[in-house]
């Protein structure tokens, strides 16, 4: 499935739209999120910070030397050093790791917090190949992505797959993820929402667009 890039606009997360919304998105939620790996690596390493910028919000890690747009609506959490951003609709809410109707969770990690046989992969192409060997239900294309210049990327693929929830009602997910090189070290982002979900398009929007406001401290 090739991402979409384009469909109607996210409606605003009234209420949620702070530095660091842990109300609706706790602690619990995120270690059940995000893979445990991540978090255990975080806990024991800085955290991120949020910092106003212009209109908008950036997340900044001190410890990657990077920041990235908040998407306008999302929350945001800085229990790691890199970005959790979640989102809802105002009718909706998180209960546990449950993704409810017409939201989504975006990730990032870097590849050093890694292990098993993802941390064998030395490229982008090759990371992407054995996340979607790990989560994937099937098979799709991985193809190049392109970053900004200003990025400092050197080189991104992308891939987007169904995959299991394990959810009492045996939901499918729908995962988006983008995998890069930055000063020799390997990042990855994912888009995770509910299969079919018809805020898909522009969930998709928001991701690409998050994921290319990727830009090293020293360039912003």
């Amino acid at each position: 499935m090739r991402p979409v890039a384009l469909g109607r606009s996210l409606p605003p997360l009234t209420g949620r739209d702070h530095a660091s919304d842990m109300g609706s998105f706790d602690r619990a939620t995120i270690a059940k999120t995000v893979p445990l790996i991540i978090l255990l690596a975080g806990l024991a390493a800085s955290k991120g910070r949020i910092e106003l910028r212009g209109q908008g919000r950036e997340f900044v890690s001190d410890r990657y030397g990077f920041s990235m747009a908040v998407p306008p609506g999302w929350g945001a959490s800085v229990e790691l050093d890199t970005p959790v951003f979640f989102y809802a609709p105002n009718s909706e809410k998180f209960v546990q790791a449950e993704i409810p109707k017409g939201g989504a969770v975006l990730t990032t990690e870097c590849h050093d917090t890694t292990s098993g046989l993802a941390r064998s992969a030395t490229t982008p192409e090759a990371w992407a190949r054995v996340d979607m060997r790990i989560s994937a239900s099937g098979v799709s294309p991985i193809e190049s992505f392109q970053f900004p210049p200003e990025s400092g990327v050197s080189h991104a693929v992308i891939s987007s797959y169904n995959k299991p929830a394990f959810s009492p009602d045996q939901r499918v997910q729908h995962s988006v993820a983008i995998f890069w090189q930055f000063r020799e070290k390997l990042f990855a982002a994912h888009l995770d929402y509910n299969a079919s979900d018809r805020n898909g398009p522009a969930l998709q929007r928001a991701f690409l667009r998050t994921v290319r406001s990727f830009r090293p401290l020293d360039r912003r």
